[in-house]
């Protein structure tokens, strides 16, 4: 558990993530630490995590945006990472419900809603935040995925 702000509580990102993210120029701001509903927005031109209040699920979102950023740049890690986000919208091990529930709805939408899932006007996937809504929704704890996409998140979570 690492803290990277104090207005956060510590949160499951290893420390040395932490180094690098602060070594990349990542810094976080918070608008309101009084409060912890709220989300909040990676800005990657500035390297801003911005978020609305101190909630820890926005923070993991959000660094998990960061974190992402750069290694998204090469095409064949996008296309496993994708690739393995489809795999996992099928997967039937009950352990990995709540990551296979959001990959589902990443990869098919939901009618009730009206989303149409996590993909371009184009057919481009949006992977950034599928990366960045599966670290959230299983708050960083690795063990909630299973082994064919933990991989992609072993470096940043403890």
């Amino acid at each position: 558990m690492v803290q990277v702000h104090p207005d956060i509580p510590p949160l499951p990102i290893r420390e040395r993530a932490w180094e690098w993210l602060q070594y990349y120029g990542v810094r976080i701001e918070v608008k309101n630490p009084h409060s912890t509903h709220g989300g909040g927005g990676w800005y990657p031109d500035s390297k801003l995590v911005e978020l609305q209040t101190a909630q820890e699920e926005a923070a993991i979102h959000e660094l998990a945006h960061a974190w992402w950023h750069e290694l998204r740049k090469d095409p064949e890690v996008r296309k496993a990472f994708s690739a393995m986000v489809r795999r996992l919208s099928e997967e039937t091990d009950h352990r990995y419900r709540r990551a296979q529930e959001l990959a589902r709805v990443y990869e098919n939408g939901e009618a009730l809603t009206g989303f149409k899932g996590m993909f371009e006007a184009d057919g481009t996937v949006i992977d950034w935040e599928q990366y960045a809504g599966l670290a959230s929704g299983v708050m960083g704890k690795t063990e909630l995925l299973p082994d064919y996409i933990r991989g992609f998140y072993a470096e940043l979570f403890d």
